[in-house]
């Protein structure tokens, strides 16, 4: 009995079968990260509502002390939102996987959603740190507002008390 031939290893032409799934996952990549959008959003818009809501408690009991209790609000958002980030960065690796093998495989110049985007912006598609803490709770995108949140409200404490004199 003689052994079969050895398996071809040439590489083999891309499918469409294989297209297809990928066209798929990337479109439905592309939508999870947008509703990762959505809710972080409302999680943005509730945290800016809480905020509101101890100014206008502040400056109806004329306590300046409310407002460096409040920031404990613009804390807890921020840490919120930090970890719906966190997760929604999960996706980006495999959405640059499947754009990279259209690209290369398929010889496609699109989709490339989240490669356009990081070119126009000047950001490298893969980040230089990973984890919590840069992906989620130091990610220039979640932290700018709730720290300029809690810095007017600090403001708001130590001033608010000399106009009420």
């Amino acid at each position: 009995m003689s052994n079969p031939p050895p398996a071809d290893s040439q590489p083999q032409p891309p499918n469409t079968s294989e297209l297809e799934l990928l066209k798929q996952e990337y479109f439905f990549l592309q939508n999870t990260i947008e509703d990762y959008n959505k809710q972080i959003w409302v999680i943005k818009a509730l945290g800016i509502t809480g905020t509101g809501a101890v100014i206008s408690l502040m400056l109806q009991q004329k306590s300046g002390a409310i407002a460096i209790i409040g920031c404990s609000i613009p804390l807890f958002f921020w840490i919120l939102e930090s970890q719906w980030k966190h997760f929604q960065r999960g996706f980006y690796p495999r959405v640059i996987e499947i754009e990279t093998i259209l690209s290369n495989d398929y010889h496609l110049r699109s989709p490339a959603i989240f490669g356009g985007w990081a070119r126009a912006f000047k950001r490298t598609p893969t980040p230089k740190r990973h984890g919590y803490l840069w992906d989620g709770l130091l990610n220039r995108s979640v932290f700018i507002s709730y720290l300029l949140e809690i810095i007017f409200l600090l403001l708001l404490a130590a001033i608010a008390p000399r106009l009420w004199k």
